[in-house]
Parts: structure tokens; C-alpha cells; sequence
């Protein structure tokens, strides 16, 4: 029997909703079918993955419990940044010459988002350019420790290191006292870049099935996934879901813990007043770890975004738009008669030591998750990552797997309070930094 369609999630009323320019629409699985690859999650770790595979000669299917790029790929704040984190912990358990070559990874990540856009002739508002902004004597230095670490490294961009006079040439608020320049990163509209990618995944023959939940998996040489009143058998599989992992599994939900990021659309600024506020149309991070982020759209509406929360509850958009409109006009006072069009949130898979998580649970049963809020770049690097350790034509995945990360106890009913602790301590300290 089949369910009715009136459980059907769609997208939230986010300003990437309202301006996607294709409106792809997918049915749900309506029979038992069997394949070589199910991939769970269609957003960018899991369409991208779907795409190396096809051009492999691989069959393929992706299932969505709501729609291609619902989750963070869709809402994020569309910023392009470089960065495949790893600590000095990771380079004393696996050397430093593989510790290199996973950051060579993140150097990497972008241009390989480039290239996906450029293959596929993807519109989806790219535009260069990324400065990350100190708001204390502290962050200034780690601006500028990080600039010599990554030129040592072999960065193979520019970046340029600005102090509080040049600042404003950039961002025109009084706030920051140093800026690094990352000519490496940019901007775009995500939920029109994982549409792109959907569309051209249909293209090489992938199966896509939206409003498609998986529910329960079995494992064992040929896996089955089952979905309500279907099941799928496949060789492979790859859990893709992310801050949306839920109870599909059990030991990775208890890796992460969600946290919710909230973003809000201003009106349309006209040009003139637009490059006045930031002149050379840059994304900005800064480096608080309750972090503000914002850009310009295309159409020059003030993007901006920060975390709101951690206990994985979305709140309202009302509450969104007067919270996140007050940190706003903390950097851009000039803002305050202009009015917000559009408030979202979303959650985030983040990690205790920030490295993305990428592995096997078993010989045919590949996983990545835990971008912790930077994944438009890594999810692609993810996605070659996990389709050649299928493949068999890379082994950086068997590398990844030996990364140790900590299961908190309890799931979700834990994660989120340790979560809220953890992230009050980081306060104090992004408070006491700005008092030094």
C-alpha cells in the first residue's frame, strides 16, 4: 500500500528556495528494487559521490527522506571555503607526511567544486574571493600563524594578510583589527549548485527517489536498506545523511552532535550602497567560535548567519529574524532600516575535534559526516574520497578510517547538553580573548 503523499516534506522557506532556478522533482521509491550502490542522503557528499560512481560505469541509486539538497547543502551559508581540518593530535598518530596529505586534500577541495561547475555549466552565482576577520589580538596572530603555516605547506592560492586600517577596504565595519584574504575561496548559491549536480547525477543514469526514508539497514555482503514499504538490495552503501543521521545508525549519530546555524535575507541593497558595506563582494567568517559569516547575494541582499543554538531544535523564523538581525547591525549598524525578507535555520554535524568523519562501518558500508558548518567544499573532496575507496582506486578512505573519534554517551539525549557546555566554555574564551 502506498503512502500518501500528504507526509511530503519540502524545503524550507529559505531566499535559496525562492530563487532556485530548476525545479527538480523526483518520486518516491514505489517498488523493491535491487542495485549496486544505494547512497542515503542526496545532498552534496551523497550526489557527488553518485557522480563519480555513474562515470565509472557503476549503478546507482540515491534515496532522500525529503528533497535533493533539504538538509544543510541547500540552506547553508553558501560560502566556499578551503579547509579540510585536522589537529596536531592527528598528525602524532598518523606522521606527518600523511597529515600533509590530508590537508593537501582540503587545499584541493575548492577547485574541485570549480571543476563540478564548470563539467556540468552550473549557474549558481560563483564569485571569488573570501576574507576571514580577527575581532582581538589573539585571532590576529592565529591569522597570522595560519598564513605562514599554509605557504609552507604549498597553498596553491594567494593569501593576503591586512591589518585594521586595510580592513575596511573589504568589510566596512570599525570591528575587526585584521583580516586574512583567501583568494582560494568564494560564494555561491548552494541549493542551485547540489540542483546542478543533481541534474547532471539524472543525467549519467543515477536513480534518484525523493520523499524515500530510510528506515532500517541490514547488513551483510548484499545490504538492504528498507524504506517503509520497500527494501533495497545493493553491494555497497553510503550513508550520506549527516546532522540528519538520526537512528539509522546508531554509533555514528553518537559521533556528532547537531547544532543549529540560522540565516537571514535583507531586502535588496542598491549596488552603490552594497559596495560601500563591502566593497570588493567577499564572503566573511570571523573567528569566534560562536561565529557570524555573511555575504552578499547576487541580487545584493545581506546574507548573513551565525549558530544559534545546540540542541539540534530549529527555532522559529520569527525568532530567528530578530536574534540574528541583532548580531547583524553589531557589525553593520548602517543596516537598521532595512528589512529582513527571509529567516532559516538548519543543522550542522559538528565533531569534538573538528575533522570531518570519514570511514568504513563494514567492507561494503562507507560513511562521511561531520563538516562541522564548513562543507560545501569538503563534501565534494568527500565524495571522490568515499567513490574511489568503492572503486578500490584510492585508499585514502582505509587512511581517514584510522582517525579516532569519540562516541558521546547517551546519543542525542546527551550530545546536545554537552554540546551547550562545551560551546558556553568556547564563550568565555572568545570573551576574555576580546578583552586581551
Amino acid at each position: 500500500m502506498r503512502k500518501s503523499n500528504q507526509n511530503k516534506i519540502n524545503h524550507t522557506s529559505s531566499y535559496y528556495a525562492a530563487t532556485a532556478n530548476q525545479k527538480l522533482n523526483f518520486s518516491a521509491l514505489q517498488e523493491s528494487i535491487r542495485t549496486q550502490v544505494c547512497i542515503i542522503g542526496a545532498g552534496f557528499t551523497g550526489i557527488n559521490t553518485a557522480i563519480n560512481l555513474a562515470k565509472k560505469g557503476y549503478e546507482v541509486v540515491v534515496i532522500e527522506s525529503a528533497r535533493v539538497g533539504w538538509g544543510a547543502s541547500g540552506r547553508n551559508g553558501g560560502q566556499l571555503i578551503s579547509g579540510f581540518t585536522f589537529s596536531d593530535k592527528f598528525e602524532k598518530e598518523m606522521g606527518a607526511e600523511v597529515a600533509q596529505s590530508v590537508w593537501d586534500l582540503g587545499a584541493k577541495a575548492t577547485d574541485l567544486v570549480r571543476k563540478r561547475i564548470e563539467e556540468f555549466n552550473i549557474q549558481c552565482d560563483l564569485k571569488e574571493g573570501f576574507i576571514e576577520v580577527a575581532l582581538n589580538r589573539i585571532q590576529k596572530n592565529e591569522l597570522i600563524e595560519r598564513k605562514k603555516d599554509w605557504d609552507i605547506r604549498g597553498y596553491g592560492h594567494s593569501l593576503t594578510f591586512v591589518e585594521k586600517e586595510d580592513v575596511t577596504k573589504y568589510v566596512n565595519s570599525p570591528n575587526y583589527i585584521a583580516g586574512l584574504i583567501d583568494s582560494g575561496s568564494g560564494h555561491l548559491h548552494p541549493l542551485n549548485l547540489v540542483l546542478g549536480e543533481a541534474k547532471a547525477a539524472k543525467d549519467l543514469g543515477v536513480k534518484i527517489y525523493e520523499q524515500t526514508k530510510a528506515e532500517k539497514i541490514e547488513y551483510g555482503k548484499t545490504a538492504k536498506i528498507h524504506t517503509g514499504n520497500y527494501q533495497i538490495e545493493a553491494d555497497y552503501i553510503v550513508l550520506a545523511g549527516n546532522a540528519y543521521i538520526d537512528k539509522l545508525n546508531k554509533k555514528l549519530r553518537r559521533m556528532i552532535m547537531p547544532a543549529n546555524s540560522c540565516i537571514i535575507a535583507t531586502e535588496p541593497l542598491d549596488e552603490e550602497r552594497a559596495r560601500k558595506i563591502m566593497p570588493e563582494d567577499m564572503a566573511v567568517c570571523d573567528l569566534n567560535t560562536i561565529l557570524d559569516y555573511y555575504r552578499f547575494s547576487s541580487d545584493h541582499r545581506m546574507l548573513f548567519g551565525g549558530r544559534f543554538n545546540y540542541s539540534g531544535t530549529i527555532p522559529s523564523d520569527d525568532r530567528i529574524k530578530v536574534e540574528i538581525r541583532k548580531r547583524m547591525l553589531k557589525v553593520f549598524p548602517n543596516l537598521d532600516d532595512m528589512k529582513i525578507d527571509y529567516a532559516w535555520g538548519g543543522n550542522v554535524a559538528v565533531t569534538i575535534n573538528r575533522i570531518p568523519q570519514l570511514g568504513k562501518l563494514t567492507e561494503n558500508v562507507f560513511y562521511s559526516q561531520g563538516y562541522s558548518g564548513h562543507g560545501v567544499a569538503p563534501t565534494h573532496m568527500a565524495a571522490e574520497i568515499i567513490a574511489s575507496g568503492i572503486t578500490k582506486d584510492w585508499d585514502m578512505i582505509e587512511t581517514l578510517g584510522k582517525v579516532k573519534h569519540i562516541q558521546l554517551p547517551g546519543g542525542k539525549w546527551f550530545s546536545g547538553p554537552a554540546m551547550a557546555l562545551g560551546m558556553l566554555y568556547y564563550q568565555f574564551q572568545d570573551y576574555f580573548a576580546s578583552k586581551r
